[in-house]
C-alpha cells in the first residue's frame, strides 16, 4: 500500500520548540522520506511520507501510532483551510492525533505544520469512493483507528443563480461534494469504527453507569458540516441549501442506524464564518450587499472559525454522551 524512497533534508526546527510539540513535517515530495530534526538534541530523525496507490500523497508526522492505545484519533475533511484548519489546529490543542485531509494537497501540508501532536495530511477527493477509501486506509495505517471524525468539505455556487438559472453542471458540482462527499465519507469511517473495539478516555467518569457505558458512542462519534442554509430558505442558493438539508438526512439516519453500535453521528449548522469560501462568496456583492449579509446575525458580526471548531470538539468528547442525531447551530442567534 506504501512506498518510501530516498532521503533529503529539510530546514532545522528551532531548539526552542518543546520536544512534545515538534511532531510536524515541514515538506513533501512525492516518494521520498525527508529528514528532520530533534529540537531537543539537534539531531537528524528520519520522517516517512507515503505514496498511496493511484498516486495520492500521505505527508507523515514520522510517528507510528499503530499501537495508539493511549491517544485518540481525529480526521477532519476540509482540513487546508477554514473551519476545518481551525478544527484540526483545535483537535490538536486537546492532544488528539490529526489526519488532515482535503483536495488542496498544499493547503492540508499547511495545516499540518500548525499542529503540536503527532498527524498526517492526506490529499482526497471527497465525491471519489476510492479516494475517502483510501484516505481511511492511510489513517488506520499510521494511527491504528479513528475515534472522530469531522466531515468539513464542502463547496458553494460559483454564481448565484434562482433556480430557473442554476445549470445541471452547477447543481450535480454542489451536490457531489457536499451531500455524496458527506455520506460517501460517513459510509467508510462507520465501516471503520464498527472493526474498533470501544474506547473510553475516562473509564471512571461513567463507571456507576454501566448503560451509559454500553451506549455512549466510545466506538466513534462523527461531526458533519451543514449550515444555517439548511434550515432557512436562502434564494439563489439552491443547490447549496439542498446539499445542506441532505446532510442533515444522512446525518439523522447515520444516527439512528448506528447508536447502539456505539456511534455518534451529529451536526452542525455554520452561519456566516470568516473562512475563505466566504470572503469569495463577499467578493460578487456589492458593498451594500455586503453589508447588508454581514449584519445579518442579532450579534452584529459574522463568526470565526474557531467558534466553529470549539463545538465540533465538544460534539466529539465525551462531554455529551447522550447526544446523536442532532444539529447544532452557530449562528449568532439567527
Amino acid at each position: 500500500m506504501f512506498a518510501c524512497h530516498s532521503h533529503t533534508r529539510i530546514a532545522k526546527i528551532s531548539p526552542k520548540i518543546p520536544p512534545r510539540k515538534a511532531f510536524n513535517v515541514f515538506s513533501l515530495v512525492v516518494g521520498s522520506v525527508r529528514m528532520r530534526y530533534s529540537p531537543s538534541t539537534g539531531e537528524e530523525i528520519e520522517r516517512p511520507c507515503f505514496v498511496l496507490a493511484g498516486g495520492e500523497a500521505v505527508l507523515s508526522s514520522g510517528v507510528n501510532m499503530a499501537a495508539n492505545t493511549g491517544k485518540r484519533v481525529a480526521l477532519v475533511t476540509g482540513g487546508g483551510s477554514g473551519i476545518g484548519r481551525a478544527t484540526a489546529v483545535r483537535f490538536a490543542e486537546l492532544g488528539y492525533s490529526c489526519v488532515v485531509a482535503d483536495i488542496d494537497e498544499p493547503s492540508a501540508k499547511e495545516t499540518l505544520r500548525m499542529l503540536q501532536t503527532p498527524g498526517i495530511a492526506v490529499q482526497v477527493d471527497v465525491t471519489k469512493a476510492t479516494s475517502v477509501e483510501a484516505m481511511v486506509t492511510a489513517a488506520v495505517q499510521h494511527f491504528g483507528r479513528i475515534d472522530c471524525a469531522f466531515n468539513g468539505a464542502g463547496i458553494a455556487e460559483r454564481t448565484a443563480a434562482t433556480i430557473a438559472d442554476t445549470t445541471e453542471d452547477e447543481f450535480d458540482r454542489v451536490m457531489g461534494v457536499n451531500a455524496k462527499g458527506v455520506w460517501l465519507c460517513l459510509k467508510y469511517e462507520i465501516a471503520q469504527m464498527l472493526q474498533q473495539e470501544p474506547v473510553m478516555s475516562d473509564p471512571t467518569r461513567w463507571a456507576d453507569k454501566p448503560d451509559v457505558c454500553r451506549f455512549r458512542g466510545v466506538r466513534g462519534s462523527i461531526v458533519n458540516a451543514s449550515s444555517l442554509a439548511a434550515l432557512y430558505p436562502t434564494p439563489t442558493h439552491a443547490p447549496y441549501g439542498a446539499s445542506k438539508w441532505a446532510v442533515l438526512g444522512l446525518t439523522k439516519t447515520a444516527a439512528v442506524e448506528y447508536a447502539k453500535e456505539g456511534i455518534r453521528v451529529n451536526a452542525v449548522c455554520p452561519g456566516l464564518v470568516d473562512t475563505p469560501m466566504h470572503h469569495r462568496n463577499m467578493e460578487k456583492l456589492s458593498p451594500e450587499e455586503r453589508e447588508r449579509e454581514e449584519s445579518l446575525h442579532p450579534v452584529g458580526r459574522i463568526g470565526a472559525p474557531e467558534e466553529v471548531a470549539e463545538a465540533v470538539c465538544w460534539l466529539c468528547s465525551d462531554a455529551c454522551p447522550f447526544t446523536t442525531g442532532e444539529h447544532l447551530k452557530i449562528a449568532g442567534g439567527s
